[in-house]
């Protein structure tokens, strides 16, 4: 383990910060990305000893909190993940992706059984992730050779010596070790999901685990805050529908309960498919308007629940490999929420692109609503790109907080940048109407990138609006930038899809200057540190293209939203800073460390439009 040094702004901000979260007060703290926001609230908790509360987007994010800790702290860490990804026991789950399928643990003889762990001594979340499920299944096959536990007919694991079992539950021994970690590492979700976090934070029998008035909360690369709740509502697929149709027919025939339920629950069911079928999806989200007769008739929901709960009964009795998922439960649960939503609406959009698959979804205008219950704790907001204090105090309804900008009272914090716009580009909508004039666009955007590499340093990023833009579209026949690439060109090249991996691209990088081409709000441009001792392996970023989010009906029904209750403008709020914010963690990327440099290059002509002279940087050229 190394000694710890902190940084000047870290050795200058650690007094104020923890007086002001002592006080309840709240800290937005905006850090140049490589400047030490997370070794900082480390050093945090290592000087107060308090209990922190680490919450991040991604479970893929708490990797870098666990390398700083491991490098300078060891502080007693644990990282929770969710029963679907802990529970050993796969053949429970008929859907691995559904975290909240309902009963997965009744009945299960290993819930309460727990180990104690060594908090100081855990492996890197992936490898703990992938021990103690590993650990576990061994003991439960152990187990089972011993006839300490069973099966049932059903296929049911079942207790036989109770005093011989060896087997526990991962799930419920991380939750049980909660009170021996000074730092508790968790996805969003965990905490502003009011259910979740009733779950998470209290123990089987209702008790309180935590008590987190007494923590520091913080919620790291806070940026994405909005858009994580916004997307709290519920969907609804129409095969999704369709299967519950199904299940009605197969499970309860007519002709064994012709009964007025019945009629009503087929007739729920055959009016959402209808409403759902009649409407044309696209990729934008437009405002779903179910018909008269439908809202009417879904006032009451009780006979869908009652079959949906009898479903559930049924699935119980039925042998482990004969379960199904209750689509009747799912249909249910998205009708019960549409039907109590306030500040919010429905929206429709595609599932899947090119086979133009229907979904709705609950869709949430309020993000401070989620938050209300944080107004009484110590909480911190960190990110390189933080929202603005506006922001933070209209739209998230935030008070008492305190807004330390990193890189303007220590210079370099995080490294120099240099803006540089450049004209005669853009990603406009409508110049991408005529397809000569969009391709002779993306030629010149492409040209310029390997212009830049030419003259670079080091590597090169290139950061894209969409995927779309950059691969094209092969529905509409759109071409996209890295249809212009010149073949002597690709072995330099790397482009983001899902499957490639950050240590493909550092590999690449060490070897030799690449060119890189990503997409905003894609996994390299959220997470990518390209380093060789410390130092950024990239000189240049290009950002090619305003990167606006669409303005579709969601985000305008938003906006007119919070303008009514703010009554005042909430356009740039909503629209122009979350581009802002865009651009500067593209730019982020490029710098790790106080030493490095970079130029970022402004590819699109509406960044000379005043919001952005006055917004972006001062050493705009």
């Amino acid at each position: 383990m190394e000694k710890f040094t902190p940084r000047e702004w870290q050795d200058a901000l650690i007094s104020t910060v923890s007086k002001n979260l002592e006080e309840k007060n709240k800290i937005a703290i905006e850090a140049p990305t490589g400047s030490g926001k997370t070794s900082f609230i480390l050093y945090l908790a290592f000087i107060t000893g308090k209990k922190l509360i680490y919450l991040t987007r991604t479970h893929n994010e708490f990797t870098r909190l666990y390398e700083d800790n491991q490098k300078y702290f060891n502080i007693p860490a644990l990282y929770l993940y969710g029963k679907s990804k802990l529970c050993p026991l796969k053949e429970r789950w008929y859907d691995s992706e559904d975290d909240g399928q309902k009963n997965v643990c009744k009945g299960c003889p290993l819930k309460d059984k727990t180990i104690k762990l060594d908090l100081k001594n855990i492996r890197s979340p992936e490898s703990f992730l992938e021990d103690i499920e590993a650990d576990s299944t061994e003991l439960i096959r152990q187990d089972v050779e011993s006839k300490a536990l069973g099966r049932d007919t059903k296929g049911n694991l079942v207790t036989i010596k109770k005093e011989n079992v060896k087997s526990y539950c991962p799930y419920y021994s991380v939750r049980s070790n909660m009170a021996d970690a000074q730092i508790i590492a968790m996805t969003y979700n965990y905490l502003l999901n009011p259910s979740i976090r009733f779950n998470v934070f209290h123990g089987t029998e209702g008790e309180e685990m935590i008590d987190l008035n007494e923590c520091y909360i913080v919620f790291d690369e806070a940026h994405n805050l909005d858009s994580v709740i916004e997307n709290f509502g519920r969907t609804l697929q129409i095969k999704t529908v369709e299967k519950a149709i199904d299940m009605l027919v197969k499970d309860f025939p007519i002709e064994n309960y012709n009964s007025y339920d019945r009629i009503e629950a087929n007739l729920i069911l055959e009016n959402l498919l209808s409403n759902m079928s009649s409407t044309r999806g696209t990729d934008s989200l437009k405002l779903f308007k179910f018909s008269n007769d439908f809202a009417s008739r879904i006032a009451n929901l009780e006979s869908l629940r009652a079959f949906s709960d009898e479903f559930e009964e049924k699935n119980e009795n039925r042998p482990l490999n004969k379960r199904s998922r209750n689509y009747l439960e799912n249909v249910y649960n998205f009708l019960y929420d549409y039907q109590r939503m306030e500040n919010g609406s429905v929206y429709s959009t595609i599932n899947n692109p090119e086979k133009k698959d229907l979904k709705l979804k609950l869709m949430y205008y309020d993000t401070s609503g989620y938050l209300s219950f944080l107004r009484d704790n110590s909480v911190i907001f960190m990110s390189g790109t933080m929202p603005s204090v506006d922001h933070i105090s209209k739209v998230w309804n935030m008070e008492n907080v305190l807004y330390l900008k990193v890189d303007s009272i220590f210079k370099n914090a995080g490294g120099l940048k240099q803006y540089h716009i450049v004209n005669g580009y853009t990603t406009l909508g409508r110049y991408r109407e005529n397809l000569d004039d969009w391709a002779e666009m993306l030629r010149k955007y492409m040209q310029f990138a390997i212009d830049v590499y030419s003259k670079s340093d080091k590597s090169v990023l290139v950061a894209v609006p969409s995927y779309r833009i950059l691969f094209g579209d092969t529905y509409t026949k759109t071409p996209g930038i890295g249809n212009y690439l010149p073949e002597s060109m690709r072995a330099n090249c790397v482009f983001e899809n899902k499957k490639i991996s950050y240590s493909y691209i550092e590999k690449k990088a060490k070897e030799r200057k690449i060119i890189i081409f990503s997409v905003h709000g894609g996994k390299l441009l959220e997470g990518i540190q390209l380093v060789n001792r410390g130092k950024s392996l990239i000189s240049d970023v290009i950002i090619a293209g305003l990167p606006l989010i669409p303005l579709d009906d969601y985000r305008k029904d938003k906006i007119k939203y919070l303008e009514k209750v703010l009554k005042k403008n909430a356009y740039n709020l909503l629209y122009y800073e979350f581009a802002l914010i865009k651009v500067k963690q593209a730019a982020g990327r490029s710098t790790r460390s106080p030493e490095d440099t970079s130029s970022i290059w402004l590819c699109d002509d509406r960044f000379d439009e005043p919001f952005w002279q006055s917004n972006l940087l001062p050493n705009t050229k």
